[in-house]
């Protein structure tokens, strides 16, 4: 089963990901609770047949390892400023909100490379 408004569920993704990031911004630690509205996401959005599964499970491989990639690099790239950078660690939250807000960013690239690779799913079927 699939989502029939694959467009819409990838724009709550995106929003809710960025909602969640600035929430943890703003309160903290106590800001991943935001998070807890992709609970919803079911309630608003109807479910369908998937009509040709390889092809769907592909097109989520795809956006799951895309994600992933970028997910990695963002890690990195936190990692390589803390440790070679000083006068960016100073600018940058305390650690422990960077490793927080990994998790409500996955959720946003999920959103972002779902919806740009929705049209390539479109196409083919």
């Amino acid at each position: 089963m699939k989502y029939k408004n694959l467009n819409f569920a990838f724009l709550l993704e995106i929003i809710i990901g960025f909602g969640t990031i600035l929430s943890i911004s703003l309160m903290g630690n106590k800001g991943i609770a935001f998070l807890a509205l992709m609970a919803l996401r079911p309630i608003f959005l109807k479910r369908e047949n998937i009509k040709d599964e390889k092809l769907y499970w592909q097109f989520s491989y795809k956006i799951i390892l895309n994600s992933t990639i970028v997910l990695a690099l963002m890690i990195i790239s936190i990692l390589i400023i803390v440790q070679f950078i000083p006068v960016w660690k100073v600018k940058l939250p305390s650690f422990e909100i960077l490793l927080v807000e990994l998790i409500p960013f996955f959720l946003l690239t999920h959103g972002v490379m779902g919806y740009i690779n929705l049209s390539i799913l479109d196409k083919t079927q």
